[in-house]
């Protein structure tokens, strides 16, 4: 039989909320015990809230036209379809045929989104008629479907280089953008649903490229490369969705990504002539200086620019139910790695973890480098998480909500380009493989970064120091030669800061020694890049290594001193080094 003694709450499951006094349970039990709570799977209404299907909580846009017509917005949601398609009228999108015997037509949907601003308030209902591509056949309804987009790195170093020159840096958006493409194949659709006139053979032949078709992509990216070429820009050879011009000695870049134009100009009288000749071609409209982009919120600062992610991290969390879960100092438990997982519970579905997972990635992708690691190591147990590993995807969200007032600094110095390089050797106890942690800083402040669990079994820390040197030189060759193509000053040999100096003997020395002779030959291009002159590799001491913050789960005090040396400090961390 049970005691009536009250039990305390075990050690290991403080880090989560249990029910407060008052609040109603999920249980019918009068005293759920603390795994009731802490253990429960992904899919388990949490923390004694309100129960709801699924540990997420989901969006309340509609998914249906009948939903929009019924909902309290119903009026904006009218509005919306209708200036959705007046919009494809005026582009002439499609003409009303009858639909030939030997042809079948492709169906079409209505999506329905609520835009909001950086600061998650409401600016405008969308709703846009997309096509069923899923439904078209390769080789008689499209052919190649390959578009670029832009590269991360290159909005960072674009911004990077507009702090250093005093430029002006706009955002731009082209309405309806895919309806620009002009279609090659003949494809026809169905009427979309609320608009339709004739008999059940009447359909849509559609001229112009529509958002949902497989090509879409392709065809507006060939349209917007031939307006650019018009106006004098050329296409950068790193990043094809990268474009420059350069009159005198004054550089103007376009960057684009879908439909979101970032456009850099070292004064408004060239932006504004940029801008007119984009009217002539699109229907565009100036956002003005770039504040928000691809889900970050953009500050321009004395001091650069500062990114971060915070109302998409908010989401996230009210999304998981944790806005009221403890805060987290770390974002994974330093001795994860050491934990057997025959020792913890499997999750009995993976899709909540899978959910949260691509989260973080986009937050650690974009603003984050901090959590890289921990959501890289964590994302390796995508295809069968265990309860450990749910629980601590959820600690790396609560640590993020408790440094939701850390901002990402890019630099705006004349300090030139340098990588820094470190492997935290066989730390992984499930397969002893090393991983790889690299920076890149320009303009002192970082422009990339990347960890990678490496491919093979270092036999000995100056091995996996090697093979990380091998892969972060990768990314560097591509940097140098973006920065070339924008226009830097003739670059010398690139700064590679190492702490292990076997490793810096390795690359150094052409004997061929008993302990390395095993190491693969394509980790060799690192000497023939120092013996070229591209790179100068440098001791640098472990306790001055900012890429130790991407190899391994940190300790608190060691985490937050490498969190701010790469630039993710507290909004008021600028202002407090005035005062001094």
């Amino acid at each position: 039989r049970r005691s009536g003694r009250e039990r305390a709450v075990p050690g290991k499951y403080k880090n989560y909320v249990l029910p407060s006094k008052g609040l109603p349970s999920h249980h019918s039990t009068d005293n759920p015990s603390s795994d009731d709570f802490a253990e429960a799977g992904p899919s388990s209404v949490k923390h004694g809230l309100k129960a709801s299907k699924g540990a997420t909580k989901k969006s309340t846009d509609p998914r249906t036209v009948a939903e929009a017509l019924r909902s309290d917005e119903a009026d904006l949601w009218r509005t919306a379809m209708g200036e959705e398609l007046q919009a494809l009228m005026d582009n002439n999108t499609w003409e009303l045929v009858q639909l030939p015997s030997d042809k079948k037509a492709i169906g079409c949907k209505w999506l329905f989104k609520t835009k909001r601003d950086e600061h998650g308030r409401v600016v405008r209902h969308k709703a846009r008629i997309v096509a069923q591509g899923f439904t078209q056949k390769y080789g008689t309804d499209y052919d190649e479907v390959f578009a670029p987009v832009a590269k991360q790195v290159t909005f960072r170093v674009l911004l990077t280089i507009a702090s250093r020159r005093n430029s002006v840096v706009k955002h731009v958006d082209v309405k309806t953008a895919y309806l620009n493409g002009e279609l090659e194949e003949t494809i026809f659709m169905r009427q979309p649903e609320g608009y339709t006139t004739g008999d059940e053979r009447t359909v849509c032949r559609l001229r112009r490229s529509l958002y949902g078709l497989k090509q879409s992509a392709r065809v507006w990216n060939r349209k917007v490369d031939s307006t650019f070429k018009s106006i004098g820009f050329q296409q950068s050879k790193s990043d094809p969705c990268l474009y420059m011009r350069r009159q005198n000695d004054t550089f103007a870049y376009i960057l684009i990504y879908v439909d979101d134009m970032v456009i850099v100009t070292q004064t408004e009288e060239e932006f504004n002539a940029i801008f007119e000749s984009l009217q002539r071609n699109f229907t565009v409209t100036n956002l003005g200086d770039i504040r928000h982009f691809l889900g970050m919120e953009v500050e321009r600062s004395d001091a650069g620019y500062k990114l971060n992610q915070a109302t998409y991290i908010r989401k996230l969390v009210q999304r998981f139910n944790l806005e009221q879960a403890k805060p987290s100092k770390v974002p994974l438990d330093p001795g994860y790695l050491q934990q057997k997982e025959e020792e913890c519970k499997p999750l009995p579905n993976n899709q909540d973890y899978l959910s949260l997972i691509g989260g973080l990635l986009y937050v650690a992708v974009h603003t984050r480098p901090d959590i890289a690691v921990s959501t890289s190591i964590l994302a390796q147990k995508s295809s069968k998480p265990n309860q450990q590993d749910w629980n601590e995807a959820k600690r790396v969200l609560r640590y993020l909500d408790s440094t939701i007032n850390h901002k990402f600094q890019l630099g705006a110095t004349n300090e030139e380009l340098q990588m820094f390089v470190d492997a935290d050797w066989a730390g992984n106890s499930r397969d002893r493989k090393s991983n790889s942690g690299v920076l890149l800083q320009f303009g002192g402040g970082l422009v990339a970064w990347c960890t990678r669990k490496q491919t093979c079994v270092a036999l000995s820390s100056t091995e996996a120091e090697f093979v990380a040197l091998a892969e972060g030189c990768q990314e560097l060759i591509w940097t140098r030669r973006l920065l070339e193509e924008v226009g830097e000053a003739a670059l010398g040999p690139t700064r590679v800061n190492e702490d292990n100096q076997s490793c810096i003997k390795l690359v150094e020395s052409d004997k061929i020694e008993r302990r390395s002779k095993h190491i693969e030959t394509r980790y060799f291009f690192v000497r023939d890049l120092q013996e070229k002159g591209t790179i100068s590799l440098q001791y640098c001491p472990t306790e001055n290594m900012l890429a130790d913050v991407m190899t391994k789960p940190l300790a608190r005090i060691k985490l937050e001193k490498l969190r701010s040396a790469i630039g993710i400090r507290p909004d008021q961390f600028e202002e407090e080094c005035r005062c001094k």
